[in-house]
C-alpha cells in the first residue's frame, strides 16, 4: 500500500492524474449505463449496445492507462512503441466486448461471476500490453506478487460492478456500478505501477520511431474524444428514438384512435389521480359527468358507419372546445363519453357544465349532403353530496345517466339516493333471477290456442311465471327484459324449453306446444345442440314443437339467424313469427325466412270490430298471410265480436281469454277431456 501511495504522490503529475481520473470516471459511468441498457435489450438492439459498451469500455481503460503513463515521470528518457500502443487498444476492445457479452448473454449469477473476472482480465491485458509499448533505457522487471494483486483487484471490483449492473436497486444504480468500474481500472493500474523496477542499461536508448509524450497525448485525446463522442451520440440518439416511440405508444394506448380524445385507460388513470387529490385535500371538489348518445344507432343504420364516425369526431371536437379550465373529457368507447370537473363551489355550476356539453352535442351537423343530429343522456354525480370516492362517483353518474335515458324529456339527470336504492333492488333481483330455477320458483302455465272455425284446441303456448320466495309473484314484464339484458335468458330459455316439452309429451292429445325463443338464444352457438338434446330426452315429436321468434331476433344478424332457422326447420320443428306488426316486420322478412305461422299482436285485436284503423291493419295482415300461404293466429281475443270479425276475415287460429285463462300443467288433462272448455 505504501508503494502505491508513494507512486501516486511522488512519481506522477497531479494535473494529468486528475485528467486520467476524469476520463476514467466519465468512461466508466457511460460504460455502466450502456451495459445496463444492453441487459434489457433484445435482438439486433442488444448486439448494437454490446458493441457500443465494448468500444466505450476499451477506450476508457486504454485512455486512462496512457494518460496516467503520461503523468508518470520515471526520471529517465522514455517513449512508446506505436504498433504495440495500437495493439493494446485492440486487446482492450476484444477483452471488453467479450466480458460484456458474458454479462449480457449468460444468466445470473454466472454472468457476473464469470464476466467480472473477465472484465478485470481485459483491463490487466490492456495494461501489460500497454506497458510493453513503454520504451526505456533498460529492462522492466515485474514483481509477481504485485502483478497477482493487481489482477485480483481488477477481478474483485469487476465482479462487484457486474453484480450491481445485473441487480439494480434504483434508477441511478448505474452510478454505483460506474464507481466500481473506476476502482477496478484504477486499482489495477496503480497497483501494477508499483510492481516493476527498471534495470538500467546505459547503452540502451529509446528507438527513434517511439511516440513522444506530446504526440501520444494528442493521439489519446483525439481517439478518446472521437470514441466517447460516438458513444454519447449513439446512446443519445437511441434514447431519443426510444422516448419518441414511448410517446407514440403512450398516445396510442391512452387516446382514442378515431376521435383523439383520451380513452378509457387514460380516464381510469385520471380518476385515480383525482381520487388521490380528494384524499389529500378535503376542500377539493370533483364532479363526474357521463354521456351516452341517443339516436346514434339510427345514424349508423340509415347512413352507414362512415357517417357515424363523422358524428363521433365532430362531437369529440365540440366537447373538447366546450371544456374550460379544470374540465376534462374522454371517450369511454362506442357512443359513451365522460367528463370531469374540478374547482367548483356549487352543484349548479356542474349542472351548467353538463347542460353546456349537452347543448353542443345536440346541434345538427353536416355530413356529405345530409344534415345529421343525435341526442344525449347525461348523468351527473358530485363529491359535494354523492361521496368522495371517484369510482363510486363514476358508478353513480352512470346510474343518473341511465335514468336520463329511460325518462322522456330528461336530458340531464343528477344522481339521487333513490336511484341507488333502485339499482340495489335491481342487482338483488338479478341475483335472485339467476337462482330462481334452482330454487324451484319458476313455473309454466299454458294458454290455449284454438281453431277459429271449430273453436277446438289446436295447441298451447307456454308462459313463464316467477313466484319469488319473499316478493311473491313477479310480472314477466318486469323480469323478462332483465333476463334478456343480463343474458340470463339463455339458461332460463333452455329450462322453459325442456319443461314445456316434458309437459307436452305427457298429454293424451298430440297438440302443439309453442315456446318463445329470445334473440340471444338463437345467437347462442350451442342452441341447436340443446334443442336436439331436449327433443331426445323428452321424446316429443319435433312437429309438435313450435318456436316463436320476434323479428328483433333476425334484424341484427340475418345471415346467421337464417342458417339457424333452416336447421331448426330441417329438424322438423315449426317456427312462428311472434308479435307481428309491432317491430320491424316487413315483406322481405316474411319472404326470406321459413315461417310456419304469423302471430298478430294483441294490441291490434283489441276492439278490432270497433276501430277502423285496427280493422284495416288486421285485414292487411290476414290477406298477406293468405297470399303467402302462411297461417295467421290472432292473440288477445277476449270477446265474441272480435272472434266473429276474425272468422269473417278467414283467420285460422286465435288465442285469448275468451277461451280461458292460462292453466297449469296438471289442469291440461281435464281441460282436454272437457273438449277444451274450462270446467265450472
Amino acid at each position: 500500500m505504501y508503494r502505491v501511495i508513494e507512486c501516486l504522490t511522488q512519481d506522477h503529475n497531479y494535473a494529468l492524474v486528475a485528467l486520467a481520473a476524469l476520463v476514467c470516471v466519465l468512461g466508466a459511468c457511460l460504460s455502466a449505463k450502456l451495459m445496463r441498457r444492453m441487459l434489457v435489450a433484445k435482438g439486433k438492439r442488444k448486439t448494437l449496445r454490446l458493441i457500443f459498451s465494448g468500444m466505450i469500455g476499451a477506450t476508457t481503460i486504454w485512455s486512462t492507462h496512457f494518460v496516467a503513463m503520461l503523468a508518470y515521470d520515471p526520471g529517465y528518457p522514455h517513449g512508446f512503441d506505436p504498433l504495440i500502443t495500437v495493439l493494446s487498444l485492440v486487446v482492450a476492445m476484444v477483452g471488453q466486448t467479450g466480458a460484456m457479452a458474458i454479462l449480457g448473454y449468460l444468466r445470473p449469477p454466472w454472468n457476473y461471476v464469470i464476466g467480472g473476472p473477465a472484465y478485470g482480465a481485459s483491463v490487466a491485458s490492456m495494461h501489460y500490453v500497454g506497458m510493453a509499448a513503454y520504451k526505456v533505457p533498460g529492462h522492466l522487471v515485474w514483481d509477481a506478487k504485485i502483478v497477482a494483486a493487481s489482477l485480483l483487484l481488477g477481478a474483485v471490483f469487476g465482479v462487484a460492478a457486474f453484480q450491481r449492473i445485473t441487480h439494480p436497486f434504483g434508477r441511478r444504480c448505474w452510478l454505483g456500478a460506474g464507481v466500481l468500474l473506476v476502482l477496478a481500472i484504477c486499482g489495477m493500474h496503480f497497483t501494477a505501477m508499483t510492481g516493476f523496477h527498471l534495470e538500467f542499461v546505459p547503452q540502451l536508448v529509446p528507438p527513434e520511431e517511439v511516440i513522444p509524450d506530446y504526440a501520444l497525448g494528442f493521439g489519446i485525446f483525439g481517439v478518446t474524444a472521437v470514441l466517447f463522442f460516438i458513444g454519447f451520440m449513439g446512446m443519445s440518439i437511441e434514447m431519443h428514438i426510444e422516448r419518441e416511440a414511448r410517446g407514440k405508444i403512450e398516445t396510442t394506448a391512452f387516446h382514442d384512435a378515431l376521435t383523439g380524445l383520451p380513452n378509457r385507460l387514460y380516464c381510469a388513470k385520471k380518476i385515480r389521480s383525482y381520487g388521490t387529490l380528494l384524499g389529500q385535500d378535503r376542500r377539493q371538489r370533483v364532479a363526474v359527468i357521463t354521456i351516452d348518445l341517443t339516436r346514434f344507432k339510427e345514424v349508423n343504420s340509415l347512413h352507414g358507419h362512415q357517417a357515424g364516425d363523422a358524428v363521433l369526431i365532430e362531437i369529440a371536437r365540440r366537447l373538447t372546445a366546450a371544456c374550460e379550465n379544470e374540465e376534462f373529457v374522454a371517450r369511454l368507447g362506442g357512443d359513451e363519453f365522460v367528463a370531469i370537473k374540478l374547482g367548483f363551489r356549487r352543484v349548479d355550476e356542474v349542472k351548467a357544465f353538463a347542460e353546456r356539453l349537452h347543448a353542443r352535442i345536440i346541434e345538427p351537423l353536416n355530413f356529405a349532403d345530409r344534415r345529421l343530429s343525435v341526442g344525449a343522456a347525461v348523468g351527473v354525480a358530485t363529491s359535494i353530496r354523492d361521496g368522495r370516492d371517484l369510482d363510486e362517483l363514476l358508478q353513480k353518474s352512470e346510474l343518473a345517466r341511465a335514468r336520463a335515458k329511460s325518462t322522456p324529456g330528461c336530458d340531464v339527470c343528477l344522481f339521487s339516493a333513490e336511484m341507488q336504492k333502485q339499482n340495489h333492488d335491481r342487482i338483488m333481483m338479478i341475483e335472485d333471477l339467476s337462482l330462481a330455477a334452482a330454487r324451484g320458483e319458476f313455473k309454466l302455465v299454458y294458454q290455449m290456442q284454438n281453431a277459429v272455425d271449430t273453436r277446438a284446441p289446436v295447441g298451447f303456448e307456454a308462459l313463464l311465471r316467477w313466484d319469488h320466495a319473499t316478493r311473491g309473484p313477479i310480472s314477466p314484464a318486469e323480469f323478462i327484459p332483465l333476463a334478456e339484458e343480463t343474458g340470463l335468458i339463455r339458461d332460463i330459455g333452455i329450462w322453459v324449453l325442456r319443461q314445456a316439452c316434458t309437459d307436452a309429451a305427457s298429454w293424451d292429445q298430440p297438440l302443439r306446444i309453442a315456446v318463445n325463443v329470445a334473440p340471444q338464444q338463437l345467437a347462442q352457438p350451442s342452441f341447436l345442440e340443446h334443442l336436439s338434446d331436449v327433443l331426445i330426452e323428452t321424446r316429443l315429436p319435433p312437429e309438435r314443437l313450435e318456436l316463436e321468434v320476434t323479428e328483433a331476433s333476425i334484424i341484427d344478424d340475418q345471415e346467421h339467424t337464417l342458417k339457424v332457422m333452416r336447421k331448426i326447420k330441417a329438424m322438423g320443428v315449426c317456427i312462428a313469427m311472434d308479435d307481428f306488426g309491432t317491430g320491424y316486420s316487413s315483406l322481405a322478412t316474411l319472404r326470406a325466412f321459413p315461417y310456419d305461422k304469423i302471430k298478430v299482436d294483441r294490441s291490434f285485436i283489441r276492439d278490432v270490430h270497433l276501430d277502423k284503423q285496427r280493422d284495416a291493419i288486421v285485414r292487411s295482415i290476414l290477406l298477406l298471410g293468405n297470399a303467402l300461404g302462411i297461417p295467421v293466429l290472432a292473440e288477445g281475443v277476449e270477446v265474441e265480436a272480435e272472434l266473429a270479425f276474425l272468422r269473417e276475415e278467414k283467420c285460422q287460429y286465435v288465442q285469448g281469454f275468451l277461451f280461458g285463462r292460462p292453466v297449469s300443467a296438471d289442469q291440461i288433462g281435464p281441460l282436454l277431456k272437457n273438449g277444451g272448455r274450462v270446467s265450472a
